[in-house]
């Protein structure tokens, strides 16, 4: 069990990390863009998948704690 603790709280920390960089990239878009020249924040298909699931494993540890 000890291992599969870490694994998660490994898995946690990926998740975090994952949905900062969106945020960076979403704020990096948006402070970029003007009235004149709008700039979008685009997601593929994939990327968008694995950062609703990074959101989604997040608010779990969040509510549910990390251990098993």
């Amino acid at each position: 069990m000890d291992i599969l603790n870490k694994i998660l709280l490994i898995l946690f920390f990926m998740s975090t990390l994952n949905v900062v960089r969106h945020i960076y990239y979403f704020i990096q878009a948006w402070v970029k863009s003007t009235s004149e020249k709008p700039q979008k924040y685009f997601l593929t298909k994939s990327s968008l998948w694995v950062l609703s699931m990074s959101i989604a494993y997040i608010l779990t540890t969040i509510f549910d704690g990390v251990s098993i």
